[in-house]
């Protein structure tokens, strides 16, 4: 199985979650992740930002979550991608 990606940046962002703020707290990062871009909270092994970009780190990824849409869309809005 090819090894599935792991680390996205995302740098732009929906408004009105203030993720533009200089002090982000954890909660919003991870309430972002799960209620905008559908992140299951059980694939989320890690979050932080940094200058501006919001860094997700995912876990225990499986084949078949390359087809979920929570995945394909988060390849199409990373920054590297």
């Amino acid at each position: 199985m090819k090894e599935l990606e792991k680390v996205f940046l995302i740098d732009e962002f929906e408004e009105g979650w203030g993720m533009e703020a200089i002090d982000v707290c954890e909660e919003q990062l991870f309430d972002y992740c799960t209620e905008v871009l559908f992140i299951p909270d059980d694939k989320i092994d890690e979050l932080n930002m940094i200058d501006n970009e919001l860094e997700i780190v995912l876990k225990d990824l499986e084949e078949d979550d390359i087809n979920e849409d929570w995945y394909v869309n988060l390849l199409k809005h990373s920054k590297f991608n």
